[in-house]
């Protein structure tokens, strides 16, 4: 025990000379007492008397105890440093001595305890003794530091809480503040303390504010401040501040007070108004883009429908030409011809595809419960009857029941199924595999085949509009097919995507979004 763990009582003076001992009633209480430890030392600091509340701290018998110096109850270090001389020295200076600290028990173990040593006279006002009376307030010392670091961790929570924190009494004066209040408001907290709420209001809300204060303390509740109203606080240099407000009352000695927790939510607002001002960008973007499609579709349907009779017109001349003329024209006139005519079919192919992507845009979907394995079958049985002479093993898993237009996923099914035929006629054995796999959000169909495949590099390209990958002398088409595929598939909510390898085979899968599809 240091000097500074001492305290002591200067106004105490020196027992009056009178009987050591006392009288046998008082002793007899003395001895009886177990909620304090009572004992007598002789001049020296040895025990003379030990009670049955000291036994019960220490856990040592008075037996154990008697004539033993009472330096025995200081731990080690208070040894060392000469705590139990100098106690007694101050005892005999001032007449008695409080003090709190460590002492020990008979197992070594610690208690917290409070102690008053009386320094005890004579008749003829010589030192007699002591008289040692100590309590055991380990408990009380545990509870006292629990409370102590309660205090500090909510101190610290107030003064580092995220939000500004305001506390103000039932006269509107704030009494508290924490350091983001002092970051939102740009005052110090000692220009705030004291001042009324009001210094931190807009001057406008004033009046209004002042009676909303008085409602508020006439039924003090916790919650949140101007639900449905933008509230804005006012800076020291003057601009307002979005923010938003939480009131919880507390009880004090003093009264109810209200405890206020202010964000300042310009940030949000900011964000608020950027997302606002995009979403606008978007659907004006949006809007623009939806007309410029609907022109493009409405251009090409017109060109396509205006190309056929002209079309027609050549092929037709072409015809004729050749069955009139046919045996008096040279080789290279007829072969001239015959490069007329493949043209302009090819040219017949390309209208025809293009108005059905035109088409896919333009109509109304008629929805209704899709069986997409009965689909695939009526396919299979059609692709198979026109390919009779290849070797083609078909893989065929069970197929979800969805809600689409049928016409449309019959075709998104005939494109896709029917590129894994024409595109796996180099291979004496075709493989196609056609099945499902059921995701959380979709359920996704794919048609996998082991022909020539694709760079994956160039996968993106796949469903562009008169997108190819393969020269027309290898496999025939239009480049329209796949787009076709992507247009449906994203009218019906879902998407597209292929995976694919350089004489590897290729993989075609779609989606369509799990809200579309039934139970089973």
């Amino acid at each position: 025990m240091t000097d500074k763990d001492l305290t002591t009582d200067s106004g105490a003076r020196k027992q009056e000379p009178g009987q050591l001992q006392g009288d046998l009633p008082f002793r007899l209480l003395v001895e009886q007492v177990k909620e304090y430890a009572v004992a007598l030392l002789d001049p020296q600091g040895n025990i003379s008397s030990w009670n049955a509340g000291a036994e019960q701290i220490t856990k040592y018998r008075g037996s154990e105890v008697i004539g033993k110096h009472f330096s025995l109850l200081h731990p080690k270090e208070e040894l060392r440093s000469g705590a139990p001389e100098r106690e007694l020295a101050i005892a005999r200076s001032l007449g008695s001595l409080d003090l709190q600290g460590w002492r020990l028990k008979k197992d070594g173990s610690r208690f917290w305890a409070a102690i008053t040593l009386t320094a005890l006279y004579d008749q003829g006002e010589n030192l007699a003794g002591f008289a040692l009376i100590a309590h055991d307030n380990t408990e009380k010392r545990a509870s006292d530091e629990a409370l102590v670091k309660s205090r500090n961790m909510l101190e610290r929570l107030f003064e580092t809480a995220p939000d500004g924190i305001v506390v103000v009494d039932d006269n509107g004066v704030i009494r508290r503040t924490n350091q983001q209040a002092e970051i939102t408001f740009g005052y110090m907290r000692e220009e705030m303390l004291g001042q009324r709420i009001e210094l931190l209001v807009p001057e406008r809300y004033h009046k209004h504010h002042r009676q909303h204060r008085r409602n508020y303390f006439a039924d003090p509740r916790a919650r949140k401040m101007g639900i449905g109203l933008e509230l804005y606080g006012r800076h020291k240099d003057g601009h307002e501040i979005p923010v938003d407000i939480m009131l919880n009352p507390i009880e004090t000695p003093d009264g109810t007070w209200v405890f206020a927790v202010i964000r300042d939510i310009t940030s949000q607002r900011q964000g608020e108004a950027k997302i606002l001002e995009l979403n606008l960008a978007l659907r004006n973007q949006l809007e623009q883009l939806g007309a410029s499609n609907k022109e493009l579709e409405s251009f090409s349907y017109s060109v396509s429908h205006d190309l056929r009779a002209p079309l027609r017109h050549i092929i037709g001349f072409v015809d004729l030409l050749n069955a009139k003329a046919g045996n008096v024209l040279d080789e290279k006139s007829r072969h001239y011809l015959e490069v007329i005519s493949e043209a302009a079919n090819k040219m017949g192919l390309l209208i025809d595809d293009l108005l059905a992507f035109s088409r896919m845009g333009r109509s109304e979907m008629m929805k209704g419960w899709v069986d997409l394995g009965l689909l695939v079958r009526e396919i299979v049985n059609d692709l198979e009857s026109d390919s009779k002479e290849r070797e083609i093993q078909w893989d065929i898993a069970p197929l979800p029941i969805v809600l689409g237009d049928a016409a449309m996923l019959r075709q998104v099914l005939i494109n896709l199924i029917g590129n894994a035929v024409k595109f796996t006629r180099s291979r004496e054995e075709a493989k196609i595999a056609i099945g499902a796999i059921d995701q959380e959000q979709e359920t996704e169909i794919f048609v996998r085949d082991n022909g020539v495949g694709f760079d994956e590099a160039y996968a993106s390209k796949l469903f562009g509009l008169f997108q190819r990958l393969h020269a027309n002398e290898e496999f025939e088409g239009t480049g329209v097919g796949l787009a076709i595929v992507q247009r449906i598939v994203l009218r019906h909510g879902g998407r597209v995507w292929a995976e694919g390898a350089v004489d590897g085979g290729a993989t075609f899968r779609f989606s369509l979004p799990k809200g579309l599809n039934p139970a089973p």
